[in-house]
């Protein structure tokens, strides 16, 4: 079977035969795995298929004609343009096309106005490397900047890095957006002009649409072009260090440094972000997961294990570590205000300072972003909690003590609570919590505590951010909103009546319980017979 060949014809004759394949060769060159972000569950291996075609367009106007030929002749496509999301960014459905949009990565940056006005295609890793030529940065996602900026605004878009420059939707401005049916949307001030300083208005504010908080994988139409807000950095130079893999970017540390405090318990750790954040100081404030210092320390997996192995609940639960990045904004003085003041604040919980290398690998330019899968192979953040700091930071040990019972499959991690930091200052909390394990193994438990942690929420009443592409919509939507899953599909059906962009999301995870036999037994929520969606 193949998509419809008048289809097929069309599209060629808007982008010529060179964009456009279904070489059975070039279709496996986009088949997701095995290795790295999600990579090897049952998920992928129900739900991800390989494209029957895949075709690259240039510009705006060649996406709106591909997906109106796609609405006329019923044929399902998934947007795409860097594929880091794994089995999520593929296609799910048989003969569906890929829409690439690798080829549209221009970008020009304003700075006067301190924006990037980029292309679906742009990369992370230029625009970085600009706005600092410039004077400015932005955030660049856990993942790489390798990834496209513009499904990093739509998909997640924060780091350590969002304790100052703040959650992602308030980066996104001027933003052109086709919709599944073709139309053309341009959403804030480009709703007037040619001018897309302003996410806001005076036109049409879509950023719930597009993202919510982490995204609907295109499901809802395709962002082509946006402005993209960066905020001033400082003028000394990140120098490039070391032979790859072992890259960094050595810091100018009169300007720029990490700062290490071992604090003696939690409640020093929350409260020392409290006070950094009323303090309005630093960069970045976190508590990272601690086995990402073993994965600093060693050379290879072996030695990861080496290392890790040694420790144990005791000694994990008995070690708090406040991570700082402090940045000089206007000044060496700045620097030293603002360090001055941390040691106060530190003294005053009883932190003690640790070594800490003059250099950066993990958010400015992401060097060692391929290190996270060091360890097993396969990787995923399985929730995301963006809350008041007191709420962000009690939900990790809930997962710890959950994630026993499916250890193995997932690598043993001894009760680590995962990932908590500031963000906005203080203003807002983020807890992330970081499961690993290997894809040659059998990971149906790695399935089921996905779903088992959506549950969890539930029960504790914790505020979840992956409602929508990433639990099944059946049983989160009734005890969310409430009811959001209806919300969210009356919006879909508006939107794309024919569900031809990205099917079945945001009904995947509930199609995937459905059709994964060892998911049945812990499917305990009301499911409707048949999903309401077409078929093709």
């Amino acid at each position: 079977m193949s998509i419809n060949k008048q289809a097929y014809s069309a599209i060629e004759t808007i982008v010529g035969g060179k964009y456009i394949s279904e070489d059975p060769a070039i279709m496996e060159g986009y088949r997701s795995g095995p290795g790295g972000y999600e990579n090897g569950t049952g998920y992928e291996r129900v739900m991800t298929t390989i494209p029957h075609a895949v075709v690259m367009p240039k510009n705006t106007e060649e996406v709106q004609k591909i997906i109106k030929i796609c609405n006329r002749y019923n044929v399902p496509y998934v947007p795409y343009s860097t594929g880091f999301y794994g089995p999520r960014t593929h296609c799910h459905v048989e003969n569906e096309l890929i829409i690439d949009l690798k080829r549209y990565k221009d970008f020009e940056y304003d700075d006067k106005h301190f924006y990037f006005d980029v292309g679906s295609g742009a990369i992370l890793a230029p625009l970085q490397q600009e706005a600092l030529n410039k004077g400015a940065y932005t955030v660049i996602g856990g993942g790489g900047a390798q990834c496209s900026a513009i499904c990093n605004l739509i998909g997640d878009g924060w780091s350590p890095l969002s304790h100052r420059i703040g959650l992602p939707h308030r980066r996104i401005l001027g933003t052109e957006l086709v919709l599944p049916d073709g139309e053309l949307v341009k959403t804030g001030s480009l709703a007037t002009s040619d001018d897309p300083f302003w996410g806001e208005g005076p036109g049409p504010d879509l950023r719930g649409i597009l993202r919510g908080f982490t995204g609907l994988r295109g499901c809802m139409g395709i962002v082509t072009k946006m402005a993209i807000k960066t905020l001033p950095f400082q003028p000394e130079p990140l120098v490039p260090t070391g032979i790859a893999p072992n890259t960094a970017l050595a810091l100018p540390v009169k300007r720029v440094k990490w700062l290490n405090f071992r604090v003696p318990t939690k409640e020093a750790q929350i409260k020392a972000m409290f006070d950094i954040g009323q303090a309005e100081i630093a960069a970045a404030l976190t508590k990272v997961p601690l086995f990402w210092r073993a994965i600093a320390k060693a050379e290879d997996k072996e030695e990861f294990w080496d290392i890790w192995l040694k420790e144990t609940e005791e000694s994990i639960a008995n070690f708090f570590i406040v991570r700082v990045l402090l940045v000089g904004y206007t000044s060496e003085d700045d620097m030293i205000y603002q360090e001055n003041v941390l040691n106060d604040i530190m003294t005053e919980l009883g932190g003690v300072p640790m070594r800490t290398k003059p250099s950066d690998e993990s958010w400015i330019k992401n060097a060692d972003s391929a290190g996270m899968w060091l360890m097993t192979g396969s990787y995923v953040s399985v929730d995301y909690i963006i809350e008041s700091l007191t709420q962000a930071t009690v939900h990790g040990n809930t997962y710890a003590e959950l994630k026993k019972k499916y250890t193995p499959p997932l690598m043993p991690d001894f009760g680590d609570p995962g990932w908590f930091q500031s963000f906005e200052l203080g203003h807002q909390g983020y807890s992330e919590f970081l499961i690993y394990w290997d894809h040659r193994e059998d990971t149906s438990g790695v399935d089921q505590f996905y779903v088992d942690t959506s549950k969890m929420n539930i029960k504790h009443r914790y505020y979840t951010s992956l409602i929508g592409p990433h639990q099944p919509l059946f049983l989160t939507g009734p005890n969310y909103g409430p009811n959001y899953h209806e919300w969210l599909l009356k919006l879909k059906n508006e939107f794309d009546p024919k569900w031809v962009s990205h099917p079945p999301v945001p009904l995947a995870h509930d199609d995937f319980v459905n059709k994964a036999p060892w998911m049945h037994a812990i499917r305990d929520w009301e499911f409707p017979e048949e999903l309401p969606m077409p078929k093709w």
